[in-house]
C-alpha cells in the first residue's frame, strides 16, 4: 500500500509510542471512569509496556466487564490500540480506532492522529477500499503533500472515478507549486486522461497547456497543436499550412511526410518562398529527395518565385484599387512568407478593415495578422488579434496555440 510511504507509518508510530508512555490511570483523571475499572486498566497498561500480551488481554477483558460509560470505552480502546498494533491485530486495531473516532470524546489532535493510524490499519489488514476512504478523509481534513494527492488521484483513476482523479491531481499540482517545486507531469496527465474519458476536450487542452509550460517536450507540444487543431469540426483548407507553421514555431521537428505536406500546401496557396524554405534544407540534409516529386517541388518553387516576388507589389496596388478584401489579405500573407512582416501587417489589416465577408476567411486572415505581428516582435498586439478568433475551421485552435507559443517561446 502506498500509505506506508506517505507518512501514515510515522503518525501511527508516534501515537502508539505516546500511549505506552502515559501515566497510570487514576480516578481523578478527567473524564472520570467507573471506579471498578481503574485497577484492571492500570494492570493492563503495565502489561502492555512489558509486552506481556496474555496478561494485558486478561486485564483488558476484566476492565471491559466493568465498563459502564462512553468514557470507559474510550479508555479501554486507547489501550487496546497499543496492544493491537504491537500484535499486528490490524482488523481489531481498525475497529478500536473507528470506535474512538465515533465517540466524540477525544481531542482534535487525537482525532487527527487516529485518522492517520486508521488508514494504515485498514491497509495492513488488506482492506484497500476502506484504507483509501480513510486516507481521503484524513487528507481532505488536514491537507497533504503533492505526492499524497497524486497517489489519491491515481487510485481514483483505477476505479474510473474521474471527478476525484481531477480534484486530487489539481491539488497535487497546487501543493507542489506552493512548496516551490515543479509538479510532476503525471499530475497533468491524470487530469487529461479524466477529461478525455468524460469528453471534456476544452478542459483537456487547457491542462495540456499547463503541462507544456512545465514540460516543453516535443511530444507534448505536438499533441497539443496537432490534435487540438485537427479536432476542430471544420478543420481543413487554409488552416492546414498554418498547422505546420505553428508546429515549427513551437520547435517541433516535422517528419518527412509532414514536410512534404507542408510544401504541397504552400505551393497550393501560391507561397513558393515558404515551400522552398522547407524543401531546400530537407533535400540538402537527405531527408527529402528519395521521391521524384521532391526535386519538382524545388523547381516549381524557384520558377514561381522569379515571377511572383517581382509582381507582388503590383498585385497589391491592383487589389487595393479594387478593394477586394480577401485578395488584399492573401497578398499580405504572401508578403509574410517573404519575411516582409511590416508590409504583411499593413495589407492584412487593410483587408480586414475593408471587410472579409466569410467569417471563416476573416478569422484565417486574423490568424495571419497575429503571426506577422508576433514575428515583428509585437507579442501583445498579436495576442489581442488572436483573442478575437472564433472560427471552428482550426483558426481558433491555432490562435490558442500561437498565444501559448508567444508566452513560452
Amino acid at each position: 500500500m502506498h500509505f506506508l510511504k506517505l507518512g501514515m507509518t510515522a503518525i501511527a508510530t508516534g501515537v502508539l509510542a505516546n500511549l505506552t508512555m502515559s501515566p497510570a490511570i487514576a480516578q481523578t483523571t478527567p473524564p472520570p471512569l467507573t471506579k471498578q475499572m481503574i485497577g484492571p486498566l492500570n494492570d493492563a497498561q503495565k502489561a502492555i509496556v512489558a509486552k506481556d500480551w496474555a496478561t494485558a488481554k486478561t486485564k483488558l477483558d476484566a476492565a471491559s466487564a466493568q465498563a459502564k460509560t462512553p468514557n470507559d470505552q474510550v479508555a479501554l480502546n486507547q489501550l487496546r490500540i497499543v496492544m493491537q498494533s504491537e500484535t499486528k491485530d490490524n482488523a481489531g486495531l481498525a475497529a478500536s480506532l473507528e470506535s474512538l473516532l465515533a465517540s466524540g470524546l477525544i481531542t482534535p489532535e487525537q482525532t487527527k492522529q487516529y485518522r492517520g493510524v486508521l488508514a494504515k490499519a485498514y491497509g495492513d489488514a488488506g482492506d484497500t477500499a476502506k484504507s483509501l476512504a480513510a486516507f481521503r478523509v484524513y487528507i481532505d481534513a488536514y491537507g497533504g503533500t503533492a505526492e499524497q494527492y497524486l497517489a489519491l488521484s491515481a487510485d481514483a483513476a483505477k476505479t474510473k472515478d474521474w471527478p476525484n482523479t481531477v480534484t486530487y491531481a489539481k491539488k497535487s499540482v497546487d501543493s507542489a507549486k506552493a512548496a516551490g517545486a515543479k509538479p510532476t507531469d503525471t499530475a497533468y496527465l491524470l487530469q487529461m486522461r479524466a477529461h478525455k474519458e468524460t469528453n471534456d476536450m476544452t478542459a483537456y487542452y487547457a491542462v495540456e497547456e499547463a503541462l507544456v509550460a512545465d514540460y516543453p517536450k516535443e511530444d507534448y507540444w505536438k499533441e497539443l497543436i496537432a490534435y487540438r487543431t485537427q479536432d476542430a469540426p471544420n478543420y481543413g483548407g487554409a488552416a492546414r499550412l498554418d498547422l505546420f507553421r505553428a508546429m515549427q514555431a513551437a520547435g517541433i521537428t516535422l517528419t518527412v511526410n509532414e514536410k512534404r505536406t507542408a510544401i504541397q500546401e504552400a505551393l497550393k496557396r501560391g507561397l513558393p518562398a515558404e515551400a522552398l524554405a522547407l524543401a531546400e534544407p530537407a533535400i540538402a540534409s537527405g531527408e527529402l529527395g528519395s521521391a521524384p516529386e521532391d526535386q519538382d517541388y524545388v523547381k516549381k518553387a524557384k520558377a514561381a518565385i522569379a515571377s511572383d516576388k517581382a509582381g507582388l507589389e503590383k498585385e497589391a496596388a491592383d487589389a487595393l484599387k479594387k478593394g477586394n478584401a480577401i485578395s488584399i489579405a492573401n497578398i499580405g500573407e504572401a508578403m509574410m512568407s517573404y519575411g516582409d512582416n511590416a508590409k504583411a501587417i499593413e495589407m492584412i489589416s487593410k483587408g480586414i478593415e475593408i471587410g472579409i465577408a466569410d467569417p471563416a476567411d476573416l478569422d484565417i486572415a486574423k490568424l495571419h495578422l497575429g503571426i506577422a505581428q508576433y514575428r515583428s516582435g509585437q507579442k501583445e498586439e498579436a495576442r489581442t488579434t488572436w483573442s478575437t478568433i472564433k472560427a471552428d475551421n482550426g483558426a481558433a485552435a491555432l490562435a490558442q496555440n500561437w498565444t501559448l507559443i508567444s508566452k513560452l517561446k
